[in-house]
């Protein structure tokens, strides 16, 4: 009865406050780890955990030299998992930064523009596989992809077919790197890309597939990929990529991602 009566009583205290700090704490922690699933930060953390619980039991020995060193590192320790996670938590920061705020560049096409746009990045893509040419189109979403843009050549010319086989036949200047498309234009062509290091990335990927989802990984660009070795096409979108999509799923995901995209800037304009 007195263990009913404690928790009773344990209960009866907590106020509304404390349930707003608990979920609020939750709520942290859970898009925390969503942030440092998949990437090399997760291994970083389990090992923090590690020295964290060994420094704990060290503090609680109560060996006053010990216990003074270990207090002065932590001041330093701070400072150092700041510069060890600062790949996350720009990540975190761009991601919260396009939290929907404004609706995203393709998505400020016209529906029929929009369509033509993805009819001729697939059939692009997949004339690039026939011909075993390789190809790395980006197509910009909300974040602004300049520092991209800038290590390429500036074309500002209408996406097409045909510009882009032009673009990554072997024999072409501009064929080494990628292709980025702002609404339906293609903005530059040869930039470069992050690559990806994902340990869950397969060791067999290309570097056009590396820098494919290096790029996914940092903002929420759409990137098509085809490999020169194999003639597959690939999707990478969202921090993933999706090995060997064929025509009509890769038509469809497209128009999925944009139209939701779409629907999405409507939606917010409206409220």
């Amino acid at each position: 009865m007195s263990v009913l009566q404690s928790a009773w009583e344990l209960i009866s205290d907590i106020r509304v406050r404390d349930v707003v700090d608990i979920v609020l704490v939750a709520t942290l922690v859970y898009y925390l780890a969503r942030l440092l699933r998949r990437t090399r930060a997760i291994s970083l953390v389990n090992g923090l955990v590690v020295v964290s619980l060994v420094v704990l039991f060290l503090l609680s020995m109560g060996l006053p030299t010990l216990n003074w060193l270990l207090r002065g590192l932590t001041y330093g320790g701070v400072l150092a998992l700041v510069v060890i996670f600062q790949p996350e938590l720009r990540l975190a920061l761009e991601r919260l930064g396009r939290g929907g705020l404004f609706s995203g560049v393709l998505g400020r096409l016209g529906t029929h523009r929009q369509q033509f746009l993805i009819s001729q990045v697939v059939d692009a893509a997949y004339r690039l596989s026939e011909e075993g040419y390789g190809g790395l189109i980006v197509l910009e979403r909300r974040s602004g992809l300049m520092d991209i843009i800038r290590t390429g050549k500036i074309l500002n010319a209408q996406a097409s077919v045909e510009l882009l086989l032009t673009i990554f036949y072997p024999g072409s200047p501009l064929h080494d790197g990628a292709v980025v498309i702002r609404e339906d234009e293609i903005v530059a062509a040869a930039c470069a890309l992050p690559h990806s290091e994902s340990p869950s990335l397969s060791t067999s990927a290309g570097m056009r597939h590396r820098a494919a989802l290096g790029l996914a990984e940092r903002t929420d660009a759409v990137i098509v990929v085809v490999s020169e070795e194999t003639g597959a096409v690939s999707l990478a979108v969202n921090g993933s990529l999706s090995p060997r999509i064929e025509r009509p799923q890769l038509t469809e995901r497209l128009m999925e991602l944009f139209e939701a995209e779409q629907e999405a800037g409507f939606f917010f304009w409206r409220k």
